[in-house]
C-alpha cells in the first residue's frame, strides 16, 4: 500500500527530548546557585575566621574593650603589629614554605597527615607571644590567653594522630574563653556576655561552615571549641593573674 504523506507525531519522550535546556527542572537551578552561595559564605567564614587570626582579634578586643583601652594608641598599635606578626605572619609563612617545598598539600592544611609541622609552629609563636607580653607590663591575663591558645595547639597535634579536630574550633573557641576572663579581670567598661553570646553564635557559624564545606565533622568542630576554651581557661584559672 502507498505511504501516506503525512508523519506520524511525535512520541511524548521524542517531544521532551527536543525542548529547550532551560525549561527542564529550574528548580535544580535554583538549589545549584544556593549551595554555590552557602560555599562561598563558608570559605569567607573560613579564612575570616582563621585560627591565625583568633590571637590579633583577642589582642584587638583587650585593647578595645577592657580597662587597657586607655594605653596610648602608639602602645596599642605597637603591640598589635607584634601579635599579629607573631601568631598570624610568621605560621602563615611558614604554611606557605611548607606548601612551596611539597610538605604540605596546601595552605588550609586539608589532610590530617599535614598538620604536626604547623601546628609546631603556631605552638611555639603562641607560646613566644605569650612570653613577650608578660614583659611589656600587661596583665597577665592577657598573655595567659596566648600560652592558654599554645596548649590547646599541643592538645590539638596530640589528638590529630588519631582524629582530625578542628583548629578552626580551638581558635574561636580560645576567643570566647578569653573574652570569660576579660570579663572577670580586664575591667571591661561594660559587661562583655553581649560580646560573648555574639562569639558563640559566630562560633556555631563557623562549626556549620567547616561542615558544609566536608572539612570535618560536627564533632570535630565542637571537640576543638571545647579544646580551645579549656586550655585558655585552665591557664588562667591555675597561675597567678596578679
Amino acid at each position: 500500500m502507498p505511504q501516506s504523506g503525512n508523519q506520524m507525531p511525535d512520541t511524548p519522550g521524542h517531544a521532551l527530548s527536543q525542548a529547550p535546556h532551560s525549561e527542564v527542572a529550574p528548580a535544580d537551578d535554583v538549589r545549584s546557585a544556593g549551595s554555590g552561595v552557602v560555599t562561598a559564605i563558608s570559605h569567607f567564614l573560613s579564612w575570616v575566621l582563621s585560627p591565625v587570626l583568633m590571637p590579633t582579634y583577642g589582642i584587638i578586643m583587650v585593647f578595645a574593650l577592657s580597662v587597657l583601652s586607655y594605653a596610648p594608641m602608639s602602645t596599642k598599635l605597637i603591640i598589635t603589629g607584634i601579635v599579629f606578626a607573631a601568631t598570624g605572619l610568621l605560621p602563615g609563612l611558614g604554611i606557605w614554605v611548607l606548601t612551596r617545598f611539597g610538605d604540605v598539600s596546601d595552605v588550609a592544611l586539608t589532610r590530617r597527615t599535614d598538620r604536626l609541622i604547623p601546628y609546631l609552629i603556631t605552638g611555639c609563636c603562641l607560646l613566644g607571644c605569650g612570653v613577650y607580653l608578660l614583659t611589656t607590663g600587661l596583665p597577665r591575663w592577657v598573655s595567659y590567653f596566648y600560652v592558654g591558645a599554645a596548649l590547646a595547639t599541643v592538645i590539638n597535634l596530640l589528638v590529630n594522630f588519631r582524629w582530625k579536630i578542628s583548629a578552626h574550633g580551638a581558635g574561636i573557641g580560645g576567643f570566647i574563653a578569653m573574652l570569660m576572663i576579660m570579663n572577670r579581670y580586664g575591667l571591661p567598661h561594660y559587661n562583655l556576655y553581649g560580646w560573648a553570646i555574639g562569639a558563640v553564635i559566630a562560633a556555631g557559624l563557623l562549626g556549620s561552615a567547616r561542615v558544609w564545606l566536608g572539612r570535618h565533622t560536627a564533632l570535630q568542630t565542637v571537640a576543638g571549641e571545647i579544646v580551645g576554651i579549656a586550655g585558655v581557661l585552665g591557664m588562667t584559672l591555675l597561675l597567678p593573674n596578679n
